[in-house]
C-alpha cells in the first residue's frame, strides 16, 4: 500500500525516494524505525519521547540525535540529543534515520 505523507527531510534524500517505516525497514537514510531495532551509533532525528507521538526531539535544521545503547532487557533505549545531554526512552519510540536538512543555515557569508 502507498501512502502520502508531509515528511520533515533528511540530508540524502531526494524528490521521488520511497521511505519505508516500520520494524521491518531496512537501516538506510530516510527510513523510520523502532529504537530497538537500530544499532549503537545510529545517527537520528526527528526522536520520540514516547511512543506514537510523532516526533518531538532534534527537529530543527542540522539537529541529529545518536543511539548510545541499550538496556539489557530491551525495553529502554539511552540517546544522545542535539544539546549533548543524554536521555533514556523507551525502545518502541520511532526515529528517522539520518540529520534534518538545511544544517548551514545559520552560517554567515565570507566577504
Amino acid at each position: 500500500k502507498l501512502d502520502k505523507e508531509l515528511w520533515v527531510a533528511v540530508e540524502g534524500l531526494y524528490t521521488g525516494q520511497f521511505v519505508y517505516c516500520g520494524a521491518k525497514a531496512r537501516l538506510e537514510v530516510g527510513n523510520c524505525m523502532p529504537l530497538g531495532k537500530m544499532p549503537e551509533g545510529t545517527v537520528v532525528s526527528m526522536c520520540e519521547e514516547k511512543a506514537s507521538d510523532r516526533g518531538r526531539l532534534a527537529r530543527a535544521s542540522g539537529c541529529n540525535c545518536m543511539v548510545v545503547g541499550h538496556s539489557d532487557d530491551g525495553r529502554k533505549t539511552r540517546i544522545r540529543l542535539p544539546s549533548g545531554s543524554r536521555k533514556t526512552v523507551p525502545s518502541t519510540c520511532r526515529a528517522v534515520i539520518g540529520i534534518v536538512a538545511g544544517g548551514g543555515r545559520l552560517d554567515k557569508p565570507v566577504l
